[in-house]
C-alpha cells in the first residue's frame, strides 16, 4: 500500500504525467461551474418544474439533472420501459446502476459520480494520445480547451458525452499502440454509449493498414466487434419490442430526419435570416449553425496537423450532424453545440490554434464566459442543448 501511495506522489510531482494538471484543471473548472449553477438557480427563474428535480436542497445535485438526463436515469431504474427509451444507448444507464449498486447511492447521485469519473478518464486517455503526436504546450492547451469549451459542462451533466469521449479516445489510444483486440472490446461499450460509437471502425482500421498494410493478419477481426455490437442491442430490440430498429424510430420522436448535409445548415440560416432576433427559434438556430460551422472551419484549419484517422473521424461525426436535422424543431441543426463536444480532434486543432497568442487569449475569455452563459440558461431549464 506504501509503495502504492509513493507512485501516486511521485506521478503527481512529475510533470510529464500530467496528473496534477488534469486535476487541478478539473477540479477548479467544475468548481466554478457549481458556483454559476448554484447562483443561477438561486436568482434566476426557472423556465421549467420537474416534480422530482427542483428540490432546492440539493442545489449542487440538481443543476446537472436537466432534460435527457432524467431518462438516463429512468432506464437505469426502471430498464427500457417503452419503445421511446430506445432512443438512449444502454451504457450510460449500466454504469450509473452499477454504481449505486457498489456503492448504495441515490442514483440520481450516482449519475452525476459516473459522468465525472468518466470525464477525469477521457482527461487523462486524451493526454497519453496527446503525447503520441504533440509537445508539452499543445497537449496542456488542449485539455484547457476540452474543459473550458463553452458546451463542456455537459460532461459533467447527467449525459453521455463524457462516457463517449472516454470510450471512443481510448479506441483511438489502444489502436496507436497496436492493441486491436483491446480497442475493439472497448469499441463495442462506445457503440452502445451512442450509435456515432461504430465510427470507432476508422483508428482501428487506419491503424491496421499503418502496421500490416494490406497484409492479412487475425487482428483484423477485431474491427467486427463494432457490428457485432450493434446487432446484439438490435436483437435485444427485436426480442422485446418487436423491431430490431426501434432506437431509430424513438430518435425520430424527437423530429430528427435524414437528409443531404446541406439542408440543415440552410434552414438554419433562413430562421435566423427571417425570424425575429431575439426570438428563441433564431438565437438557437444561431448558436447551433455557428458551433457547426466553426467546426468545420477548424477541420479544415487543422487538416494537414492532425493525424489522418483523427481528420476521417471527425469529418465523419460532423456530416452526420448536419444531416440529421430537425425541420420544425426549435432550431433545425438541433442540440449541435453539444454534439461537437463528443469530436475529441477538435480540442487538439485548438490546442495547435492557441499556439497563436491572439486566439489564446480570445479563448482564455471567450471560452469560460460562454460556457458560464449557457451553463446558467441549462441548469434553470431554459435551454436544451
Amino acid at each position: 500500500m506504501w509503495s502504492r501511495l509513493s507512485v501516486i506522489r511521485q506521478r503527481w510531482r512529475d510533470p510529464e504525467s500530467g496528473l496534477r494538471e488534469i486535476i487541478e484543471l478539473f477540479v477548479f473548472s467544475r468548481l466554478a461551474l457549481v458556483m454559476v449553477g448554484w447562483v443561477a438557480l438561486g436568482r434566476i427563474p426557472w423556465g421549467y418544474y420537474s416534480p422530482t428535480y427542483n428540490l432546492s436542497r440539493k442545489p449542487w445535485l440538481v443543476m446537472w439533472l436537466r432534460w435527457d438526463a432524467l431518462w438516463y436515469i429512468r432506464i437505469a431504474r426502471f430498464g427500457y420501459f417503452q419503445p421511446k427509451t430506445l432512443a438512449f444507448f444502454p451504457t450510460y444507464p449500466l454504469l450509473i446502476r452499477g454504481m449505486h449498486m457498489a456503492t448504495r447511492l441515490p442514483f440520481d447521485v450516482s449519475a452525476i459520480v459516473v459522468a465525472n469519473l468518466m470525464t477525469l478518464g477521457f482527461l487523462i486517455v486524451f493526454r497519453a494520445l496527446l503525447a503520441e503526436y504533440f509537445p508539452a504546450a499543445v497537449r496542456s492547451r488542449a485539455l484547457w480547451a476540452a474543459l473550458a469549451f463553452p458546451t463542456a459542462f455537459f460532461l459533467s451533466a447527467a449525459y453521455t458525452e463524457a462516457s463517449f469521449l472516454f470510450l471512443s479516445v481510448t479506441v483511438f489510444w489502444l489502436a496507436r499502440r497496436r492493441h486491436f483486440w483491446w480497442g475493439g472490446a472497448v469499441a463495442v461499450f462506445a457503440v452502445l454509449t451512442r450509435n456515432e460509437g461504430v465510427f470507432t471502425v476508422i483508428p482501428l482500421l487506419w491503424q491496421y493498414y499503418e502496421a500490416y498494410g494490406w497484409r492479412w493478419r487475425w487482428n483484423l477481426l477485431s474491427v467486427l466487434l463494432i457490428p457485432a455490437a450493434m446487432l446484439a442491442f438490435m436483437g435485444f430490440q427485436w426480442q422485446h419490442f418487436g423491431n430490431p430498429l426501434a432506437f431509430i424510430s424513438a430518435q425520430s420522436a424527437w423530429g430528427r430526419h435524414i437528409s443531404l448535409p446541406w439542408v440543415g445548415p440552410w434552414l438554419a440560416l433562413h430562421r435566423i435570416w427571417f425570424g425575429n432576433s431575439l426570438q428563441a427559434s433564431t438565437v438557437l438556430s444561431m448558436i447551433d449553425l455557428s458551433f457547426g460551422l466553426a467546426s468545420a472551419a477548424l477541420w479544415m484549419y487543422s487538416r494537414r496537423r492532425l493525424p489522418v484517422d483523427w481528420m476521417i473521424y471527425w469529418a465523419v461525426l460532423l456530416l452526420i450532424d448536419f444531416s440529421a436535422p430537425s425541420p420544425y424543431g426549435r432550431s433545425p441543426l438541433l442540440s449541435m453545440s453539444r454534439l461537437v463536444v463528443i469530436v475529441f480532434p477538435m480540442f487538439a486543432a485548438l490546442g495547435i490554434l492557441t499556439e497563436n497568442s491572439t486566439w489564446h487569449k480570445m479563448t482564455n475569455w471567450l471560452f469560460p464566459m460562454l460556457q458560464a452563459v449557457f451553463f446558467t440558461i441549462f441548469a434553470t431549464w431554459h435551454w436544451i442543448a
